[in-house]
Formats: C-alpha cells, sequence, structure tokens
C-alpha cells in the first residue's frame, strides 16, 4: 500500500530529495473525484540564497514567498506569461528551496504536466495531502540507480557557469 509524502519527508536536503522523488507518484483529486496518478520521472532542484538560479536568491518577493514557507507546500507560478509550473517546497521555514516537477509518465515537460493535473495559480501554496487534492505517494517504486542521471538545470545560464552547470536535474531514463 502507497504511503503519502508528508511535510516532514520534504524537510530534508533538497538535491536528494529531488533525486528520491523519481518513481513516486503525483496524485491529484479533480473535482468529479476522479483521481489522476502518475509516476514522477524528472525534477530539478533549487535549494537556498546562494543557488543564483532559484527565484528566491534575491529574498521574498510576492511571488517567491511560498518558498520561504513551511515543507509540503506547493509552490505554482505562471513561466513566461503561458506556462503554470509545479514545485514542492523543501527544507525548513525560512530557507527559499523547492523541486521543480519536470515530468511524470507519460507528461513530459512541466507546463504539459500542469495542465495533464488541472493546476494553475489557484492551487498555490497549498500543503501536499490528499484533504488538499493534491500529494505524493511512495510505495516503495525506485528506478534501478544506472536509469537515473543527474545533469545541469535547463533554462537557467542566466545564473553563471557556477549554478547553470549545477548537476541538480534528476532524469529516469526509461530507455
Amino acid at each position: 500500500m502507497a504511503k503519502v509524502l508528508n511535510r516532514s519527508y520534504f524537510s530534508g536536503d533538497t538535491s536528494s530529495l529531488a533525486r528520491d522523488l523519481l518513481g513516486t507518484s503525483l496524485c491529484r483529486r479533480l473535482p468529479s473525484g476522479k483521481i489522476l496518478r502518475s509516476r514522477i520521472t524528472e525534477t530539478e532542484a533549487y535549494d537556498g540564497f546562494e543557488d543564483r538560479a532559484s527565484h528566491a536568491h534575491r529574498g521574498p518577493t510576492p511571488r517567491n514567498v511560498v518558498m520561504f514557507g513551511s515543507a509540503g507546500h506547493s509552490y505554482i507560478y505562471l513561466c513566461y506569461g503561458v506556462h503554470w509550473l509545479l514545485n514542492i517546497v523543501t527544507r525548513e521555514k525560512g530557507y527559499p528551496a523547492a523541486i521543480l516537477i519536470r515530468s511524470v509518465e507519460p507528461v513530459n515537460g512541466p507546463g504539459r504536466l500542469t495542465r495533464h493535473f488541472h493546476l494553475n495559480g489557484s492551487d498555490n501554496d497549498r500543503l501536499l495531502c490528499r484533504a488538499n487534492g493534491l500529494w505524493v505517494e511512495d510505495d516503495g517504486y525506485r528506478p534501478e540507480a544506472a536509469m537515473v542521471r543527474a545533469t545541469p538545470r535547463i533554462g537557467v545560464n542566466y545564473a553563471g557557469p557556477e549554478w547553470s552547470a549545477m548537476p541538480w536535474r534528476f532524469v529516469w531514463e526509461m530507455e
């Protein structure tokens, strides 16, 4: 039986959690009652004040304030005025860190993922739990280590070579 990952799970090290989330299931209960459930296949970690690729690098703003809050909350923001992106807040309150969920089976791309799960800005800053209709389940399944690749994050060249090369993107290579 799968267990719901709770706030204490998400309070750990961001890059380790980003790797560990591969193979868990992102779950969403729609207003109709239907539950969507898909295995997470790609993540990206954004960790702390020093991380120049993070939205929180320059401190709290109305957009990123959720990243400074409690672990296990959704951080959903609009990217390029077009795509909603889902992140999960990690670490302790006051320390800005989050994991971008980039893809799930069979949906590739963070914008497509939020469309598939019917997520938008109204779902920002929600504690991930069944009662709130968005959660992550762990049934113990994980990809073999040889099937996971750590790579630089995507689209963060503006952060400079040190931060854009950080291998904090984790991809489950299924074939």
